[in-house]
This record gives C-alpha cells, sequence and structure tokens, in this order.
C-alpha cells in the first residue's frame, strides 16, 4: 500500500540573470518564520522531505519545463537546500525562509518570458509519500 501524493509548489523569482541566462529562486519553501509551510494547493513539504527528494531530483533528473507541459526547455544547474540546520551551521540568516534555493537556465524563449516579466515564478513538480512494497 501506498501514500503518495502530487505536489507542484509555485513561488516568486528572486532574481533574473539574463548575462548567465539564469532564472533564481525558491523551488520548495518549507518554513517561514518557523512555522510549516503550506502552498496554494495547501502542500506542506518537511525540511527531511524536501532534502531527500531534491538530492535525488538533482542527481537523476534537473530537468525544467515552461509551465509543467511539453518538452524540457531547460534545466537546474544549481540547487541548495537550506534548512534551519544547515542555515546555523553556515551561520546564515535567511530572513526565516528555509527550503530548496534553485537556479534554473531556460531556452532563450522561456528565458525572454521571464526576463519581460510574463513570467513571475517557476515551479517544480513531483511525488512524495510513504511506499510499501508489494509482494507478487
Amino acid at each position: 500500500m501506498s501514500r503518495v501524493q502530487s505536489i507542484r509548489t509555485n513561488f516568486k523569482v528572486a532574481k533574473v540573470d539574463r548575462g548567465l541566462g539564469l532564472v533564481l529562486g525558491w523551488a520548495i519553501v518549507s518554513k517561514v518564520d518557523g512555522q510549516p509551510y503550506f502552498d496554494l494547493q495547501g502542500d506542506y513539504i518537511p525540511e527531511d522531505v524536501m532534502l531527500s527528494a531534491s538530492a535525488d531530483f538533482m542527481e537523476n533528473s534537473r530537468s525544467a519545463k515552461a509551465m509543467h507541459a511539453g518538452p524540457d526547455r531547460g534545466s537546474i544547474l544549481f540547487a541548495f537546500p537550506m534548512t534551519e540546520e544547515i542555515a546555523k551551521a553556515f551561520e546564515f540568516d535567511t530572513g526565516g525562509k528555509f527550503g530548496l534555493m534553485v537556479a534554473a537556465k531556460f531556452d532563450e524563449g522561456v528565458l525572454a518570458k521571464f526576463d519581460e516579466g510574463t513570467y513571475t515564478g517557476f515551479s517544480i513538480g513531483g511525488w512524495y509519500g510513504d511506499y510499501e512494497e508489494l509482494e507478487d
């Protein structure tokens, strides 16, 4: 038996660097001011789940689509998990926000939409839950 949820998180872009062709922002927010963060769909992604999922994503995928549709239009070049524990270890002040920070590099068409303000946020999608092996 498995309890699997589809998740899709949406966050404002923090910065578009046209020179490097990068879009930077939070792909996942787990906590804000020490409290669990629930996105617009009501999903909460705990820090431990975010850390595990982001390690798997960066090792095995890193693909990026435009608005979750069509073929790959870029990739995630950088990702840094910022948990409360990691922030404390590095002595970072995150302003109370914790989660996964990313930099995505998109093709020119998608990058232009970020640059002109048509796209103001980006998101990642995936699944999480408890899995139980089923015997044949």
